[in-house]
């Protein structure tokens, strides 16, 4: 297949900073404005058709008070029949503010007759506006939105973060799985910094996790049916060793419920990273760094993050499996960069493998990009008949554009594990049908071969310079001479050097001092007396000549003695022998050093 991903772009009447797919159909609601004012720039929430991979098509608008704020988040709820609920934040009109009331949270209904009403009968109207926050600052608004994964015949929990209060807040809401727009406030958390990000994902039938980070920390919250927990940090970003600045959070989202991944931009603009966490099992333990990947140079901050899982599980108590999820990053040049990530499940233990890029889409949008989405993509139940499959992601920008890229998919049949006569088939599922530079191991494989070869060549050869062994490669009679002597016992070295001898020998003695050999008795034939310095007596230990006066090939020896026993190196120089003395070196004991060289 081309490495090619189509692309379908559409430019609207005003700033987009939201967007999220309808999970049922292929419509993509995108939500923005130019705020209060009269600027012209209108508040609107729209419908797009995205069913076209090179064009995209406006069914319906809704266009709201131009004395409110704009569309600021968004979420997508469940589905009733033909109505589709919408979460968004709007903040009230400046007047309704300063007299202490801001109906931030915002409910809309889209009505969808049908497919075959393209471009009539689809209607957006808004059912429902109230304040789940605490705090009434008039600066405050809702920043942040997210619900849990939608499960058939299962309620979705909700969260909002604000922004610019003084007091930051998240609160939470139960969105029923019958839609129609109802939902239920469960109450706010009081945090002491603002959220930067958060996420949600059910645990269980009636258990739900919420994930939120701010600039440095990862904290989780536990939500049952009668009670929520207290935040707890199980993340710190640290200083790289010998740096005063850390990396900050912009993004997390939940890949399962027990791993994360984030958004992590370096300090001083100095690159992004992904990081991919295993949260803690038990409540004593903390987050630990499970995968990372760097994004590309020329991206210096992230401004956006989204994941899709391609193989998700049916219920919240199934496991995930092996899973594929494809990540998309914005950057803020404007790129996307993409990224696969493997879940790979072995016995009990669950893994986060081979997180790689697979394109970079550069220039996306001519303005900053403000939010991004996925698709859902549900595997087809037959693959006959079955059309070429992608999922889709939407990015908005500030610059009134959207762009839809349509990722192509494959299907993939798990070779490791194999087929069982009489057992059941080999299981498949879906990833994506571009490359990813993680996932061919030949260069890698390719590379250990080589090392490999490499190595053994050395050792055959080694074990043929010495007669060990039976020879394979023949090349014993092609080597130097001194690689094929056999081993001899040489004592370790870990003696004092003839420096640090003549040093203290100076410190006892002022007459000349000798260098000499000690009594070879109890020394095996073929192992060097031990060395001895001091001053010396010439009726007892015979002559002994200065170093100035030995001939070369006496120097040479003594030099090549010294060296074997650990006692002189070649950095240490000769002028440390000047005006010593040294005594002979007899035939035997120059027959052993001879011999190594």
């Amino acid at each position: 297949m081309a490495n090619r991903i189509p692309t379908a772009k559409i430019t609207l009447t005003y700033p987009l900073y939201s967007c999220a797919f309808d999970p049922t159909d292929s419509s993509l609601i995108v939500a923005g404005g130019g705020g209060p004012g009269r600027n012209g720039i209108g508040n609107k929430v729209t419908v797009l058709d995205t069913s076209d991979p090179v064009e995209l098509s406006q069914i319906a608008e809704l266009e709201l008070s131009p004395n409110e704020d704009n569309v600021t988040s968004l979420a997508v709820g469940p589905r009733k029949d033909k109505n589709l609920t919408v979460f968004a934040g709007v903040n009230s009109s400046d007047k309704d503010i300063k007299k202490g009331k801001n109906e931030h949270f915002r409910v809309f209904g889209i009505n969808h007759p049908g497919r075959a009403a393209k471009t009539s009968g689809v209607r957006v109207s808004e059912i429902a506006r109230d304040a789940l926050f605490l705090h009434k600052d008039a600066s405050t608004y809702q920043r942040l939105l997210r619900l849990s994964h939608p499960y058939e015949n299962s309620a979705q929990l909700g969260a909002a973060a604000s922004g610019f209060s003084k007091q930051p807040e998240i609160a939470l809401f139960d969105v029923p799985c019958a839609g129609g727009g109802r939902w239920k406030s469960r109450g706010t958390l009081e945090i002491p910094t603002e959220a930067m990000d958060l996420d949600v994902v059910q645990t269980g039938p009636d258990t739900y996790q919420l994930a939120y980070c701010d600039d440095h920390e990862i904290f989780t919250v536990e939500v049952s049916k009668n009670e929520i927990s207290e935040p707890k940090c199980v993340y710190t970003i640290t200083p790289d060793e010998g740096a005063t600045a850390k990396a900050s959070f912009k993004s997390l989202r939940y890949l399962t419920s027990g791993f994360l991944i984030t958004v992590v931009n370096k300090p001083k603009h100095q690159g992004v990273a992904l990081h991919g966490f295993r949260l803690p099992a038990k409540s004593q333990e903390n987050a630990r760094l499970a995968i990372q990947a760097r994004l590309p140079k020329g991206v210096s901050r992230a401004t956006g993050l989204a994941v899709r899982n391609l193989s998700p599980a049916s219920s919240p108590s199934d496991k995930h499996g092996e899973t594929q999820f494809v990540v998309a990053v914005a950057g803020n040049d404007s790129s996307i960069s993409l990224f696969t990530l493997e879940h790979k499940s072995a016995a009990t233990v669950d893994l986060l493998a081979d997180l790689a890029p697979f394109q970079v889409l550069k220039g996306v949008h001519p303005s900053n990009i403000t939010g991004l989405s996925f698709s859902t993509f549900t595997p087809p139940k037959s693959a006959s008949k079955t059309p070429e499959l992608s999922v889709k992601l939407a990015s908005v920008a500030v610059g009134f554009t959207t762009v839809v890229h349509s990722i192509p998919l494959k299907k993939h049949v798990d070779k490791s594990k194999q087929e069982r006569k009489g057992g059941p088939p080999r299981q498949s599922r879906y990833v994506v049908a571009l490359k990813s530079q993680g996932e061919s191991p030949v260069t890698v494989i390719t590379l250990l071969t080589i090392v490999v070869l490499i190595l053994a060549l050395v050792g055959q050869t080694f074990l043929e310079a010495k007669e060990i062994g039976k020879p394979v490669l023949g090349v014993r009679p092609y080597l130097p001479t001194s690689w094929t002597k056999p081993f001899r016992n040489v004592p370790a070295i870990n003696q004092k050097t003839v420096k640090d001898l003549l040093s203290e020998a100076n410190v006892h003695h002022s007459q000349p001092l000798v260098i000499r050999h000690g009594d070879t008795q109890g020394t095996d034939s073929e192992e060097l007396p031990p060395l001895h310095v001091g001053i010396h007596d010439e009726e007892v230990h015979g002559p002994a000549t200065s170093w100035e006066d030995l001939d070369p090939k006496e120097q040479h020896l003594w030099k090549e003695r010294l060296k074997r026993t650990g006692h002189w190196v070649e950095s240490m120089g000769e002028n440390i022998f000047q005006g010593v003395l040294f005594g002979e070196i007899g035939g035997a004991i120059g027959n052993i050093v001879g011999e190594a060289l």
